[in-house]
């Protein structure tokens, strides 16, 4: 594993195990010397994202800070003078400490293209609901107009997305083996790949908010996840209608039994991913 930052129109890396900050040319010549199998950055300039997806085929994995203000947070409260070997630095410390604030940025271009247009159709989605609140309270002509076209933006995205999202064989195995497909399946999936491969079934189900958290708002990947277990249960998937009818006829309330349903579909998932790595280490072979 190593930590990377830009500047300079150098490469300033930092191995895992290592004290001291290397300085390269390219992204070239760092893989080929330290022959890494993560990279960790803060943030991956646009010029290099190319490379990055034609790294990613030979099997690296690429990790971006969530919060680009993470480094400047770390750099302050460490009192630190700014420059690229400590922002390099306090990369690493910040993922030992809190790998969970980092998510992969491509295994390929396919998995690029399907986040963009996820986050899309979120943003599209967010919109729409606006729109229809405004259809409440207002008459006006332009309002209904743009709360229809919306509507249909948002049909045509979720369609194009499933199509893109097959050429992912996650994605894939869950339409197949799970009955579930869609924007929601494909956001998570594209978004959060990396935590479902590696973290347990515990961690994973606080990074989801599985557990009763009333005091804080659920995060995204937690609201695309409840939702896509309420439609799966209401277009009558069989495993996950099951599901849900076992804990209604226990007396559990609605949002009790979808929450439950939520966690088998966060299971499957991470069963399936899990599943998908290790095929993909067959075969790669065992290390030369």
């Amino acid at each position: 594993m190593v930590f990377v930052d830009f500047g300079r129109n150098k490469v300033f890396a930092l191995a895992d195990d290592g004290e001291d900050v290397l300085i390269f040319e390219s992204f070239g010549d760092l893989v080929e010397r330290l022959r890494p199998t993560v990279i960790v950055v803060d943030s991956l300039p646009r010029k290099l994202q190319n490379t990055a997806a034609g790294l990613a085929k030979t099997g690296i994995t690429f990790l971006r800070l969530k919060n680009l203000r993470g480094v400047a947070e770390e750099r302050k409260a460490n009192g630190v003078r700014k420059n690229h070997e400590n922002d390099a630095k306090m990369l690493r410390e910040i993922y030992r400490r809190h790998p969970y604030m980092f998510q992969p940025i491509s295994t390929s271009p396919e998995e690029l293209e399907v986040r963009a247009l996820t986050e899309l159709w979120v943003g599209i989605t967010r919109h729409k609901k606006m729109a229809k609140h405004a259809r409440t309270t207002t008459e006006d002509q332009l309002v209904t107009e743009m709360h229809k076209k919306l509507t249909r933006y948002t049909k045509v995205l979720a369609k194009r997305i499933h199509e893109k999202a097959m050429a992912l064989q996650l994605y894939r195995k869950a339409v197949e083996e799970l009955g579930v497909k869609g924007p929601m399946l494909a956001y998570i999936i594209c978004h959060d790949a990396i935590a479902l491969t590696t973290l347990p079934k515990d961690r994973l189900a606080v990074r989801y908010c599985m557990t009763r958290r009333f005091w804080k708002r659920r995060p995204l990947r937690s609201r695309l996840l409840t939702l896509l277990a309420a439609a799966a249960v209401i277009n009558g998937y069989p495993k996950y209608r099951k599901i849900y009818e076992e804990y209604r006829q226990k007396g559990k309330r609605h949002w009790s039994a979808n929450l439950r349903v939520a966690m088998r579909m966060l299971r499957d998932l991470r069963q399936l991913s899990r599943q998908e790595h290790r095929q993909l280490n067959q075969r790669a072979g065992p290390p030369a």
